[in-house]
């Protein structure tokens, strides 16, 4: 395509507007990956280390290096407008696609790994929260994670409230096993007051949760006053929402950057070419490097060549001229025969 310095200009303004948009959503990544590193991932890394952390850590670099390279592009694209002489960012628009390239295949690789962690992580959630219900007695930071996690998204034990009935979670100080959970013993129908419903106006019963009472009218069948759900499932939903949250983001900024490195890559080879503020003439532009734009040149080379041979054919009749020298003298004759022979020659000439 050809570009004129008009269109070269309005491409310009139009990206340097544009870029502000990308920039704000790079910043806004930043910081709600930062938020939820701070709230989900450490009630994720309570459960099961590192994984609250990985993810958001990771975008957020990401995202403050795409930052510095849209701030690069949007400086570069400002100079494409001054004087050539003065301000040339031939190299810098060109250092500038290719910036905008590996930034789109780090955002890629990005959102397999979060799509790729989010089927593992499932499998390690359903083993952090039993292990860490089996240590509610005897680890603090166990403790602190379930009620936490119980707390922040209103859920009671792994599945439900009924797995605390087989765990002595109210005994400080005793270990227990996996192999006494696996057994379904029956300990009591207690469970923690984390599991206390903030939904419900009567007082939160969490001993003897299974048993009718008389001082409130206590009907567990009607008047459960701790939460249903587990913790399982609104985990990972959560975790889930918060991964798509970010895909569907990191999608967006990868489009802009693609329709970026399209153009910036006219704009790269329309100024190469000549075209700037102080030579405004219409520039040929290319996205890839194509055969037509070498056949030119090929044609120059053959023009050249076949004047060459002309030159070649075109030449005259030499005169043969011999020589011999008698002692030290030299002298330069024409033999008769010779003249005969031009004279012959040059008959048909006068004829």
């Amino acid at each position: 395509m050809y570009l004129t310095w008009a269109s070269f200009n309005n491409i310009r303004m139009l990206m340097m507007a544009c870029m502000p948009v990308v920039i704000f959503y790079l910043i806004w990544l930043v910081n709600t990956s930062e938020g939820i590193r701070s709230e989900e991932g450490t009630l994720l890394d309570l459960v099961c280390w590192p994984d609250g952390n990985a993810i958001p850590v990771i975008i957020a670099l990401g995202s403050i290096i795409a930052v510095v390279i849209e701030l690069y592009g949007l400086y570069q694209l400002f100079k494409a407008g001054l004087p050539k002489r003065e301000y040339d960012v031939t190299n810098g628009l060109f250092y500038y696609v290719w910036a905008l390239i590996i930034m789109i295949i780090i955002f890629l690789a990005i959102m397999f790994y979060s799509g790729l962690q989010s089927t593992i992580i499932r499998a390690k959630i359903k083993g952090g929260i039993t292990k860490a219900m089996l240590r509610y007695s005897s680890h603090l930071p166990s403790k602190v994670a379930i009620d936490r996690l119980q707390t922040r998204f209103h859920c009671c034990g792994r599945v439900n409230f009924q797995e605390w009935f087989f765990i002595p979670w109210y005994m400080n100080g005793e270990n227990i096993d996996s192999k006494t959970f696996s057994n379904h013993k029956f300990v009591s129908d207690n469970v923690p007051y984390s599991c206390c419903s903030t939904e419900e106006l009567y007082p939160c019963i969490h001993h003897g949760v299974t048993q009718m009472g008389t001082i409130y009218k206590y009907n567990p069948a009607t008047q459960l006053t701790i939460w249903n759900a587990g913790c399982e499932e609104k985990l990972i939903s959560e975790m889930m929402t918060v991964s798509w949250r970010f895909n569907a983001v990191m999608a967006l900024i990868i489009m802009a950057m693609i329709i970026q490195v399209i153009a910036v890559r006219y704009l790269h080879t329309a100024y190469r070419s000549g075209l700037h503020v102080g030579n405004q003439i219409t520039c040929k532009a290319y996205l890839l490097r194509s055969l037509t734009d070498t056949e030119p040149l090929k044609d120059k080379s053959r023009k050249k060549v076949f004047k060459k041979r002309k030159f070649r054919q075109a030449r005259t009749l030499h005169w043969v001229s011999v020589s011999y020298r008698r002692g030290k003298k030299r002298y330069l004759t024409s033999s008769g025969s010779d003249v005969n022979s031009s004279d012959e020659l040059l008959k048909p000439i006068y004829e």
